[in-house]
């Protein structure tokens, strides 16, 4: 089953906030203290086991100085 669109620009957001964090040598632990989630909501995000909503991928991507916006627009060429 092919995944839409929308879907695959989630999850390669989700990986990329992933690989930043791990870049950064953050935890997943002091990843959702910064970002005011719980740890097993980062998991989530991370493992793509939910779809996360803005607000969630808002909290990461400001926890970890990533510009959302810059991030969607890289992953949503046309």
């Amino acid at each position: 089953m092919k995944e839409d669109r929308e879907r695959v620009i989630v999850r390669k957001v989700c990986e990329e906030l992933r690989a930043e964090r791990k870049r950064m040598g953050i935890s997943q632990q002091r990843l959702s203290e910064d970002a005011d989630l719980s740890r097993t909501g980062v998991r989530h995000i991370e493992g793509l086991e939910i779809n996360p909503t803005l607000f969630s991928l808002l909290k990461v991507s400001k926890a970890l100085s990533v510009d959302l916006g810059k991030l969607l627009k890289k992953f949503d060429a046309r």
